[in-house]
């Protein structure tokens, strides 16, 4: 099974709504964006702990700024909240597995220090 397949496709998914953006308002900040997200969706998709990282903090900003959005009456603001949930919810549980794999290997400390 591919972790992270969700956090990935929704960061391109994403990314694609920006490249709407940039070529409906001809905005290089749309551009620059959706270039972006779809390399975090590619550093996600390759489990780089780095990208990994980045995505998380940028998808907790977005999400944050969207229900902002949302919340002062923007209904099309929902879409981007829920992507931005997706994603949070997505890697939180790549780590939850990872620590506890990595718990797995340490196993019980049998040794004992005097």
């Amino acid at each position: 099974m591919k972790r992270l397949r969700v956090a990935s496709s929704l960061l391109f998914l994403s990314g694609f709504l920006l490249l709407y953006y940039a070529y409906y308002l001809a905005s290089p900040i749309y551009l620059t964006f959706a270039i972006f997200n779809m390399g975090l969706g590619y550093g996600v998709g390759i489990e780089n702990k780095t990208a990994i990282k980045v995505a998380l903090v940028y998808a907790g900003v977005t999400f944050f700024f969207s229900l902002l959005f949302l919340i002062a009456g923007n209904p099309m603001a929902l879409v981007e909240v829920a992507i931005s949930f997706f994603i949070i919810h997505d890697i939180l549980s790549y780590i939850k597995v990872v620590v506890q794999e990595e718990e797995a290997e340490e196993g019980p400390e049998t040794g004992t220090e005097e």
